[in-house]
């Protein structure tokens, strides 16, 4: 019997070696299509808009005022009109508590008075006003997007 080699034979280290190298270009390459597939995709989502409705300007008699929780905003009405106050404290963003003649903030003990300014730190600075609109349907809304100077009313 002759000790003949194969010179096509392929030993199974090659083999594998192989094969490894190809599973491995093969991911390589599909994680790189999937990168190239999604470039046209945003990548920031866009959010919730900051734009909010709160009613007619009849639903806010004066001294009436509407918590809304998920925009984390007060709505008041006085003689003068309507105004929109945030409900984040300005020390940490904790939710102030509106209480009968103040908002307080159970987290550290700040304390603003009706009108969002300050009375007790550790709150840096008074809470935000944000700017009330009317549609041309009659709705008003509520622009978390856009701060005013406090004070500033919507007229009724």
């Amino acid at each position: 019997m002759s000790k003949t080699k194969h010179k096509n034979k392929i030993s199974r280290r090659d083999f594998f070696g192989w094969g490894w190298a190809a599973i491995s270009g093969m991911g390589a390459f599909f994680i790189f299509l999937l990168g190239v597939l999604r470039m046209p995709l945003p990548s920031l989502m866009p959010g919730k808009s900051g734009k909010f409705k709160i009613g007619r300007k009849e639903d806010y008699p004066p001294g009436a005022f509407k918590y809304f929780e998920e925009e984390q905003t007060y709505v008041f009405a006085d003689p003068e009109g309507l105004f929109a106050v945030s409900s984040l404290c300005t020390h940490l963003g904790c939710i102030v508590n509106r209480e009968e003649k103040q908002f307080t903030c159970p987290c550290h003990g700040s304390r603003y008075d009706l009108l969002g300014k300050v009375l007790q730190g550790p709150a840096p600075k008074s809470l935000a006003w944000y700017k009330i609109e009317e549609l041309p349907s009659s709705r008003l809304i509520v622009d978390r997007n856009k701060t005013v100077k406090a004070g500033t009313k919507f007229l009724v």
